[in-house]
């Protein structure tokens, strides 16, 4: 067995927040509510986001 740690597809956006962006839960709602180019997406009433999009997304506003 290997001890690889198996990546995510999609991310609550609390995981986000957390893990990739180093924001608080407010600044991520308002990122999710007002930027139209975040990468997520609704399954119900949960929000979830494709983190390898949201890597990309990352790499398009550090440019």
């Amino acid at each position: 067995m290997t001890n690889e740690k198996k990546e995510k597809l999609l991310l609550t956006p609390m995981e986000a927040a957390k893990e990739k962006l180093f924001v608080s839960k407010t600044t991520m709602y308002n990122v999710l509510l007002k930027d139209k180019t975040f990468p997520s997406f609704h399954i119900g009433k949960r929000i979830y986001i494709n983190a390898n999009k949201l890597q990309e997304w990352i790499d398009n506003q550090t440019n």
